[in-house]
């Protein structure tokens, strides 16, 4: 009998990043895979990032849900009906969350009830910035195994009190797999977007700090200004679905309204992405995609602010405070001859530390039973 897996979307960034991992799944024989797209996917004003999801994979949508509330607790309310009355008709063997998105709590919370195994990929970062820093550790615990992508995260699940047993640190694949993806070439992005790529451009991505709201304006103010003074043209992405990325929109649309040296994408996609990102001269932003898939290629990323506060930070990672001079400050360092040739050898410490096929073998290899769901908290002496 197939293994029934239900995997959990929340949005454009998890489906990327699961994207290798849920391919493997699908290929394999022995598995019946289905995916669960929260609200957010059906949001216009971001993208309708449902599009963007491959129509090979067995999608779970709720058709009676016709509108976008645009209110966190709402829609995360109404995903937890839909996918509770699902889970309990289909009742999958093991559930896949991915993560720190407030909306990805609602796959555990749904699958608890019914003792569903739920495996946690990408658990035990550390982002002081963002209420993702409770999200995930919340998302560790209603969780039964955890696979991680660095060892101090590995560690640090087990001191959060989870067996060791249960946390294995792979690697992120994702990061192989748009490295391994074919380059689009700059005229066939220009076509595309409608924008000149063959111009030095920077790639920028603001999303809300989440636990610093009343300082949104000053924060985009600062950056807007920095980017301007440096020269350089810009693409520019929209912020994921935290609260005020209204604001954030709006104040890119309005802002950056020369068309000749910037332009607002809603989204990229993971077709573009890695080649608007390898032809860009450095990212720049509090986007986790500058910490993480920047180093993949060789680029350098500036980090403003405090939202990533915590994460572990490769090379090319260069800190700036939320402050227009600062920024200027470092666009000058990442521009630098001297930056670059410091990071042209840079090994990304994220990338997967275990072949893709591997990692389908132990989930593949998973014995539903009482040691797995009953959960022990190991005490530290």
């Amino acid at each position: 009998m197939k293994k029934k897996i239900l995997v959990i979307s929340v949005g454009r960034s998890d489906y990327d990043r699961y994207l290798p991992i849920i391919d493997g799944l699908q290929k394999s024989k022995k598995i019946n895979l289905s995916l669960f797209l929260t609200t957010a996917h059906y949001n216009k004003k971001l993208g309708y990032t449902a599009n963007f999801v491959s129509k090979k994979f067995k999608i779970i949508k709720n058709n009676k849900k016709t509108n976008f509330k645009d209110e966190m607790n709402i829609d995360f309310s109404e995903d937890l009906k839909f996918l509770s009355s699902k889970i309990k008709n289909s009742k999958p063997d093991i559930m896949i969350v991915l993560g720190d998105r407030y909306e990805m709590l609602v796959g555990p919370i749904a699958a608890a009830p019914y003792n569903i195994p739920v495996i946690h990929f990408y658990g035990g970062a550390v982002t002081e910035g963002a209420i993702d820093e409770l999200v995930r550790h919340a998302i560790t615990k209603m969780s039964h195994l955890h696979f991680v992508i660095l060892e101090d995260y590995r560690k640090r699940l087990i001191q959060m009190g989870e067996e060791a047993w249960r946390v294995k640190n792979i690697g992120m694949h994702q990061l192989q797999f748009i490295k391994s993806q074919k380059k689009k070439k700059i005229s066939e992005l220009s076509k595309k977007f409608k924008f000149n790529f063959s111009k030095p451009y920077v790639l920028m991505t603001f999303h809300p700090v989440t636990i610093e709201l009343s300082k949104l304006n000053s924060q985009l103010s600062a950056l807007a200004k920095a980017i301007k003074l440096s020269g350089y043209n810009c693409i520019i992405t929209y912020p994921n679905a935290d609260p005020q990325y209204k604001k954030i929109i709006n104040f890119l649309q309005k802002i950056f309204d020369n068309k000749e040296k910037y332009k607002v994408i809603k989204n990229l996609g993971i077709d573009y992405y890695s080649s608007v990102l390898e032809n860009s001269k450095f990212i720049i932003g509090n986007s986790s995609s500058g910490i993480v898939e920047a180093a993949t290629f060789k680029k350098p990323a500036i980090n403003v602010g405090s939202r990533q506060k915590g994460k572990f930070m490769p090379p090319n990672v260069i800190n700036a405070k939320n402050d227009k001079n600062e920024i200027l400050k470092k666009i000058r360092v990442a521009s630098s001859d001297k930056f670059r040739k410091k990071i042209k050898n840079i090994k990304n410490p994220y990338e997967s530390k275990i072949n893709i096929n591997t990692l389908i073998k132990i989930i593949l290899n998973i014995k539903i039973n009482d040691k797995l769901i009953r959960k022990k908290f190991v005490d530290k002496s």
